[in-house]
């Protein structure tokens, strides 16, 4: 995730189908649950008419451990972003057979996160406004800042065009 692309989204939503989403309950912009055969994810919701209903819709790899890529610990990627990772097996029963198979795509070796099988419900009254599951927050690297800027910028404002 480049710096000028934390300026335009810090976080993600599952994007559901409005009808899917409203038969469960589940506001736009509301917290809920997605499940997996493998484990659960608290995420917020976004409608999308672009989504087929029973199907949703994410990009992953925004959601963030406090405190990873020195970001601040309260920063939206560790408090509203996801990702889908807890909810994939990483391995698969091989057909005929007691092994296991990688759980990745054939072609670009990524996670499989596309065709796994979810359910979806709302948040429970009371529940953290907050993506689960939280982790311990991931310590400065040795050399970095201890205290973080609440606005990180590049190159920005320098005045010398260099």
């Amino acid at each position: 995730q480049n710096a000028w692309l934390r300026q335009i989204h810090t976080h993600n939503y599952l994007f559901v189908n409005t009808k899917t989403a409203q038969a469960q309950g589940i506001t736009d912009g509301g917290w809920m649950w997605v499940e997996s055969q493998w484990g659960k994810v608290r995420c917020m919701c976004r409608y999308s008419e672009a989504v087929e209903p029973g199907t949703v819709w994410t990009w992953n790899a925004i959601g963030k451990s406090a405190g990873a890529w020195n970001l601040t610990p309260d920063a939206n990627e560790s408090q509203r972003g996801f990702l889908l990772n807890h909810l994939i097996s990483e391995e698969l029963p091989l057909a005929g057979s007691s092994g296991t198979v990688s759980n990745s795509d054939p072609i670009t070796g990524q996670a499989a996160w596309y065709d796994v099988r979810v359910r979806i419900y709302k948040a429970a009254e009371g529940e953290p406004e907050q993506t689960f599951p939280q982790f311990k927050a991931v310590p400065a690297a040795p050399g970095m800042r201890q205290v973080l800027p609440r606005i990180q910028a590049y190159f920005a404002g320098r005045g010398d065009n260099k």
